[in-house]
This record gives structure tokens, sequence and C-alpha cells, in this order.
């Protein structure tokens, strides 16, 4: 097999770190040319975090849909191996390329074989077993170990035997030519950072988990109700940099959020438009074709209300009265607080090699954040999305594509 410039790409190999939007785009860029691809991904299935997205700005498209097809492409080339539950152990440099062991963490539910008919959740209960998401390709669903009592009623009823409690751990060893990097982000604890109230209230949420309680294809179907007693909020704050650009944590902009906030803030006011939504922010940061004019849309005639100042104290009151947002509006220079129904944070997005120790022991081109850079004169590894610094969807595909073909000319010179 050939690429298209007729070089023989025969017997390379290419393992990809992440299977989110921008591992998914550079495989399918590696197997368009004859390359072998190892695609490690850490979940149940390939899609990262965009397939847990409701909406897709600046278009207001389904988030799932386009990465949907890519997904089952992924899936079905013969050139693309997925290894699902999986995280590579141990990374060796060897005169022809890498060593890499593979661990698989062995589900109870094998993906390959559940046909997600829900028998199991039957008989053991949402609890113990779990949909893997509203948006996974294939569908499959997950048993919580330390919540089964080992029954064994799910394996009797299981129809195509895809339940084994007594499945254990594996590895597998493979040989590689190049790694790309693209293991996405993780939302970053900020509990401990008492001024945002998280976990104070149910009605104080980071951005995602508030993206999975409104969505469309969620439990809510779309609806935009408070967790607390199931009412329709009268006003949402959505507050910027909570744990972003913040020297005890993140110090770096997380990049999306801006846009984020202003997503769901207007998919807020479709829904209902007697929502009154307020977006405390530091810097309206709306970097991308058409974005900027995406903020200043107006919404059932009324926009959401953008408010510059960084609150320093979000604290429910007491009697179930809301939530109070103490800040300081900075364009006024006034000191205010306001009662609030929800609070949304978002900002604390970090990357996901931040917390892993083989990436810090195998990629010596980190920054001090734990970013792949090649700022130090070294030839940096390939990577793509959050592994090289904060992206959206648009970006992280970007760079994926100039991954691809890193690790593509690496082989070839």
């Amino acid at each position: 097999m050939s690429g298209a410039d007729g070089n023989k790409t025969e017997g390379m190999a290419v393992l990809i770190v992440g299977g989110g939007v921008a591992g998914v785009a550079a495989a399918l860029d590696l197997a368009a040319v004859g390359v072998r691809v190892h695609l490690v991904e850490s979940g149940p299935v390939p899609g990262g975090r965009m397939a847990q997205l409701d909406k897709f700005y600046p278009t207001d498209h389904c988030a799932f849909c386009p990465l949907w097809t890519d997904i089952r492409r992924l899936r079905e080339h013969p050139l693309i191996a997925v290894h699902s539950f999986s995280d590579v152990s141990s990374l060796e440099q060897k005169e022809n390329g890498v060593r890499a062991v593979i661990r698989y963490r062995a589900p109870a539910i094998d993906p390959e074989r559940c046909v997600a008919c829900g028998r199991c959740v039957e008989v053991c209960g949402p609890a113990a077993i779990r949909p893997s998401g509203a948006h996974a390709y294939p569908p499959v669903y997950l048993l919580e170990r330390e919540k089964c009592d080992r029954c064994g009623a799910c394996t009797a009823v299981c129809p195509s035997a895809a339940i084994d409690l007594e499945r254990h751990e594996s590895s597998r060893e493979i040989t590689a030519h190049d790694v790309i990097w693209a293991p996405g982000f993780r939302e970053a604890d900020i509990s401990a950072f008492r001024e945002f109230g998280l976990g104070s209230h149910p009605d104080i949420m980071t951005a995602l988990e508030f993206e999975s309680w409104t969505a469309e294809a969620g439990g809510n179907k779309g609806r935009v109700v408070r967790r607390s007693n199931g009412a329709e909020p009268r006003n949402i704050a959505f507050v910027q940099c909570a744990g972003a650009r913040d020297l005890r944590l993140l110090p770096h902009c997380s990049a999306v959020c801006c846009m984020h906030a202003l997503k769901q803030a207007q998919w807020v006011r479709r829904r209902n438009p007697a929502v009154d939504c307020v977006i405390f922010y530091t810097d309206l940061r709306t970097v991308g074709r058409g974005y900027y004019e995406y903020a200043l849309r107006d919404i059932q005639g009324s926009p959401v209300r953008l408010v510059r100042g960084r609150p320093s104290l979000i604290h429910p009151l007491p009697g179930g009265g809301g939530i109070a947002v103490k800040f300081e509006d900075t364009l006024t220079q006034k000191r205010l607080m306001w009662n609030f129904d929800m609070v949304v944070l978002n900002g604390n997005l970090e990357n996901s090699i931040r917390q892993n120790a083989l990436s810090r022991e195998a990629l010596p081109h980190l920054d001090g954040e734990g970013f792949i850079t090649g700022r130090d004169g070294k030839a940096s590894p390939p990577a793509c999305g959050f592994a090289a610094g904060p992206a959206d969807v648009t970006e992280a595909v970007i760079q994926a594509a100039s991954a691809a073909a890193r690790a593509l000319r690496a082989k070839r010179s």
C-alpha cells in the first residue's frame, strides 16, 4: 500500500494516545494513506468530551452528529485498532521506534458484545449498571464494580453473554514508529476553593455538569430545571475563570470557556425565554470566525447579560432562598450582591497529561503546566488538542492533521 505521493507506508504503525475528536481525526488521516494505527482510549468508546456536548458552537448543530460518522469510519477501518478501557502503562524508545505496553482494564461488560438491551439494568438497577452515555457509539452499559454484590443476576439475563464478573486486567505489547498525544482535558477539582461554593448546593455545578443536566439527549430532555427541587429557575449565573487564570491551580486561560458559556446561556433562553442569564467574565475571548457575532446574538429579543467582574463569593442563602453571588462590576466599579437560582462554574479545564505519571516520565518536553512544548529548542513529540494547549474542536482537528503529517514525515525522513 502506498500513500498519495507514492512513498511506501507498509509496516508503519503509529500509536495515538487519546480517542477524542483530535485522536479520531489523526487516526483517520493516517489510515487514509495506508498507515496502521493503534488508538488507545481510556473510556468505553471513542468520542471524548465532544461526545458529551449537547450543541456545537457557532453553528448550534448537534455536537455528536458529525463525530458519529467519524467514529463509525474509525471502528470499521481495517487499519485502525481501537483499544477501549485502555491506557499506555509503559513506553520505551527503541532503535526502530517505541515499544509500548497497553493495559486493558477489562470491564465486567464487554463493549464488543453488549447490545444495549437494558435487561441487566432491570434486574440490578441503575445504581449498579448505567449506560456509557447518551451519545456513545456503539451504545454500551457499564457496571460499577464497587456497587455490585456479585449475585450473578445480570449475567443470567444477558442475551449476548457480554457480562463476566471474573474478567481481569490484561496487557498487550506493540511496536510503533511514532506516538501522537491527544489525551484531551478534564475538569480540575475546585471544591477546595470555597469562594466558588461547589458542593455546598446542588444548583452550583460545573459547566460540563450543566451541559449533561440540560442536554436534549439527557434525562431532562433539554428542560432547564433546578437540581434541588425540579422547578424552573428564574435566573442563572455563569461564572468564568473558575479555577483558570489562577496561580493556585491553573494559571492558563482555558480558551473555550467564553464561547461555552455563551452557547449554554443562549440555549437556556431558547428553551425558556423567561430565564435571565448573566455571564460574569474577566475578558471576553471569542477567537474564531463568526465567534464575536455569535456572542452578540439576541435571543428572544433580549441578549444574554454580560458583566465584567470575577465573583469573590458564591454562597447558598439560608432557607433555600437561592444563591448569593458577590462581585465587583469593574466597568462601573460598584460592589454588588445578586441572588440567583442556579450558578454554573466555567474554566477549570486542565490537560489530562498533567495527572499522568507515565506522560511526565516519557515526555521530556513538558512545560510547567504539563503541556507538550518545543520551546526548549528540541523537537517535541506530535501532539494535538489540549495536549499542546487549550483548543476548541476546530483548532484540535487542525492540530490533529498537523500531528499526523509530522508522524508520517518522521518515518519517511
